[in-house]
This record gives structure tokens, C-alpha cells and sequence, in this order.
């Protein structure tokens, strides 16, 4: 049922045309998954990013988040990914963590 209602707020945000790009909730997925593990600093960048893009604390955004912020406690306690759908989480997670570590790195002169 609640996989349903996150289904039905995603389609309905999403099909209008003021509502952000679906990229742009990616950073409350990521947000959340790392929130839910426990990762402050990746969690707060993306709440940060997405706050400047306007669409932190809508009903789509906080639903993302929620969501994520299960599936990142949970592979936190037991480090298992448990379907297909958590590992595409877990996918963005670590594109978003590669590509903020590569931003850093390219900038330190060591």
C-alpha cells in the first residue's frame, strides 16, 4: 500500500510541468539513503543542493526521502541489499558519493 501512494505522488508531480526534473528528486533519494546511513556530511550536501532548487520539504521531495532514509537504515544494520529497487538506491547513492569525492579530489594539489 505505501509502495502504491509513493507510486501515485510521484506520477502526479511528475506529470506537471512546474514541478522539478525527476533528476532533481534524485537528491532526496540520495539525501535520505545517506541520512538513513548515518552520513551527514553526503546527507547534508544533498539537502543543501536541493534546498537551492527549491524543492527540499514538498510532499514529492519528502516522500523520496523517507523512503531512501529506510532502505540506507536498514542496509546500515544488515548490509544486504534486498531487491532491485533498493539497489538502484544504493546506484544513485554511489554515483552522487563518486561524483562529490571526484569534485574534492580534483581540487586538491597534493
Amino acid at each position: 500500500m505505501r509502495m502504491w501512494w509513493i507510486a501515485t505522488v510521484l506520477f502526479v508531480g511528475f506529470s506537471s510541468s512546474s514541478i522539478a526534473a525527476e533528476q532533481d528528486y534524485r537528491l532526496c533519494t540520495v539525501g535520505g539513503y545517506f541520512s538513513g546511513t548515518h552520513d551527514k556530511f553526503l546527507s547534508g550536501l544533498a539537502a543543501h543542493i536541493a534546498e537551492k532548487k527549491k524543492i527540499f520539504g514538498n510532499p514529492i521531495c519528502n516522500a523520496a526521502w523517507e523512503n531512501a532514509f529506510r532502505i540506507g537504515e536498514k542496509l546500515y544494520k544488515t548490509g544486504r541489499v534486498q531487491d532491485q529497487a533498493e539497489g538502484e538506491i544504493i546506484h544513485q547513492a554511489a554515483a552522487f558519493s563518486s561524483k562529490v569525492y571526484d569534485a574534492i579530489s580534483a581540487r586538491i594539489d597534493f
